[in-house]
């Protein structure tokens, strides 16, 4: 039978993309080149002529850093990739090929788009074939003249020297090998083991693929620890389980009595494995359909009581913080009064278990934790912010929808639009994230469309899958994790001017530490629905980051900010930038190569730059003890 991988890589359509790509290497022959880890490779591509042949990666220390390789067989036939040692260029360091993870890529084949997605945000119109699971054996079949990926994290040691780590990627077809230099870049700075983002994707468990499990076995709780230890290794935070793991025996309000054990287990195993917080699920029910008007939120009363006896034991056992339940998934404006009414019995019933919701209103009560899709945070966003000043916590969520133009993880969308919803978070210095599909599979075989897919948008129902004895990975959650990691970034830049802040006391009064992390992150995303398509802008972005923040820790100081932050739009009529900035004490300073002379004992100064309208850059430059450093900030002008 011939699939659409095989319709993808016809004779006419590898010769398209030679012309376009402007290759020179015969099709026949076998190739292996870097890719980048914000690339959907399909099966037609072939590299680029001035693709250098060395596959470069850069991370902090205690980070997971991706990317990949891509193999093109000349034959059908088996592949294997390995890795070596990653040696340090400037000195006796190694990075062991041990904490280096290679996985073959495999595809899904759509016979459908996402509606409601613009052609020009699709990585390829159906038919086609999409890269998203992984392969969980080391070896593969391969086909002739067939693009075949392979992803490469690298768990990169909290120890690490920094510097560059050299190695070699080697795949292996037949009796022939393909070798490919990788070099590694370690940053001067740490990702925090700390996650400063909640994020949760809710799951079936033990779901599709381990139906023989027994459950609440040891085979089920030693089955429970590797998940959870799966999503903490990708940064997730929270799962989620069941109020009904509490039995409650008896016939009447005085005679009810609750065996919490099983539920009690799930916690120490969930919060042994590293995760932070559980969410329960559900003590309310909706009257009739979510949208009819006339629906109103009813409590559980079953669960309510349930609810009520775990309060106890999260007193006893000092799990406070550690709880969140829901009440009824997606409240429409007609709920408002009913929702917070329920909000209020819950808090009555647990005082020490939050409420949280994915929600579709304004107005909730005291809800603890608002959770809005992303279109309707866009939308509303005022009352959200409303909201969390008075001490909600702010999370968004995605599902089937939003679409359009708007990010989100559809498997026939980029990963840069898993990525980018993260820095989403940064921008508006949200608390959270929230999907509900993590592994909730249609039919029988999880790797195909129908499995992620199935009366819904691409992959919207899963982002990881079955393995032998555990989950298992893709490009998306992959890439939602590396999101999470440039959040993360964000937060060191902003950390580190902070402290800066705090050692200078007084005359750093006028520092905001997130004015640099917003007018980086600007580069990547400047709304809820705006943001770059090019992934070139937002590894530029990431690596200045890193760079900003190793200034912060060498010398000389230079610590900048303006007002309007860069690139404000500024008008004519004057263009009076306000320009404050830190040196260290007896450095010269000059802004666009004259001197300011106010630099005072501390290296605090400061100056007002009226703007020519032929130069919409201010370039500051700092001299001490025979070093020099400059920085830029570039405005938008318009008449």
């Amino acid at each position: 039978m011939k699939t659409t991988d095989d319709t993808n890589c016809s004779a006419s359509a590898l010769i398209i993309a030679l012309i376009v790509f402007g290759t020179t290497w015969a099709a026949e022959e076998p190739r292996l080149w870097p890719s980048d880890e914000l690339s959907k490779v399909l099966r037609s591509d072939v590299p680029k002529a001035d693709t250098e042949d060395l596959l470069q990666i850069s991370a902090a220390r205690a980070e997971i850093a991706s990317s990949q390789a891509v193999f093109r067989p000349a034959r059908n036939g088996t592949a294997t990739v390995s890795i070596t040692d990653l040696r340090r260029a400037e000195g006796p360091a190694t990075i062991s090929a041990s904490a280096v993870k290679l996985q073959w890529t495999r595809y899904i084949d759509i016979n459908r788009n996402t509606t409601g997605i613009p052609g020009d945000e699709l990585v390829a119109k159906a038919p086609s074939s999409i890269p998203d699971p992984f392969w969980e054996a080391p070896t593969i079949p391969v086909k002739a003249g067939r693009a075949q990926p392979v992803w490469v994290e690298i768990d990169v040691p909290e120890d690490s020297r920094p510097g560059d780590y050299q190695g070699k990627l080697t795949v292996t077809t037949g009796d022939e090998s393909f070798e490919m230099p990788v070099i590694l870049h370690v940053w001067d700075f740490e990702v925090p083991k700390q996650r400063h983002l909640s994020v949760i994707n809710w799951w079936r468990f033990p779901g599709a693929g381990f139906e023989s499990i027994k459950p609440h076995s040891r085979e089920y709780w030693d089955l429970l620890k590797r998940f959870c230890s799966f999503l903490v290794a990708h940064r997730q935070t929270d799962v989620q389980t069941s109020l009904g793991l509490i039995k409650e025996t008896g016939d009447g309000p005085k005679d009810y009595s609750y065996d919490t054990s099983r539920l009690e287990r799930y916690a120490e195993v969930t919060f042994g494995a590293g995760i932070r917080q559980i969410h329960l699920h559900s003590v309310g029910r909706r009257t009739a359909s979510i949208t009819d008007p006339d629906s109103r939120i009813e409590p559980v009363e079953a669960s309510l009581r349930r609810l009520a006896a775990w309060e106890k034991v999260v007193s006893k056992r000092n799990w406070r913080g550690r709880f969140l339940v829901s009440i009824s998934d997606e409240p429409f404006i007609h709920h408002e009064e009913s929702y917070a009414a329920m909000v209020d019995r819950v808090h009555e019933v647990a005082p020490s278990i939050r409420c949280i919701e994915a929600v579709e209103a304004e107005h909730l009560g005291k809800l603890d934790v608002y959770v809005p899709k992303l279109s309707h945070l866009n939308l509303w966003y005022p009352s959200f912010e409303q909201v969390r000043r008075q001490g909600a916590e702010l999370w968004f969520y995605t599902c089937c929808h939003p679409v359009g133009r708007y990010p989100n993880r559809f498997l026939d969308q980029s990963l840069l639009k898993v990525r980018v919803l993260h820095w989403i978070n940064y921008l508006y210095d949200m608390d959270g994230y929230l999907h509900w599909g993590l592994n909730h599979f249609s039919g029988d075989n999880p790797y195909t469309q129908k499995g992620v897919s199935e009366g819904l948008p691409l992959g919207d129902r899963a982002i990881v899958y079955p393995g032998r004895n555990g989950l298992l990975g893709s490009l998306r959650f992959s890439a939602m994790r590396d999101g999470l990691e440039d959040y993360e970034y964000l937060w060191v830049l902003e950390n580190e001017i902070s402290k800066i802040k705090d050692r200078i006391g007084q005359e750093a009064f006028w520092l905001d530490p997130r004015q640099r992390p917003l007018e980086l992150c600007r580069r990547v995303v400047s709304s809820f629905y705006e943001y770059t398509r090019d992934a070139d802008v937002m590894f530029d972005t990431r690596n200045a980051i890193a760079r900003e923040i190793l200034q912060l820790k060498t010398e000389p100081l230079l610590i900048i900010q303006t007002s309007p932050p860069e690139g404000t739009v500024v008008p004519a009529g004057p263009r009076n930038i306000g320009v404050r900035g830190l040196v260290q004490p007896g450095a010269k300073v000059t802004l666009n190569g004259r001197p300011v002379r106010n630099v005072r004992p501390g290296g605090y100064f400061l100056q007002a730059y009226f703007m020519p309208p032929d130069n919409p850059t201010i370039t500051i430059t700092v001299e001490h003890d025979g070093r020099k450093r400059t920085a830029q900030r570039t405005f938008k002008l318009i008449d």
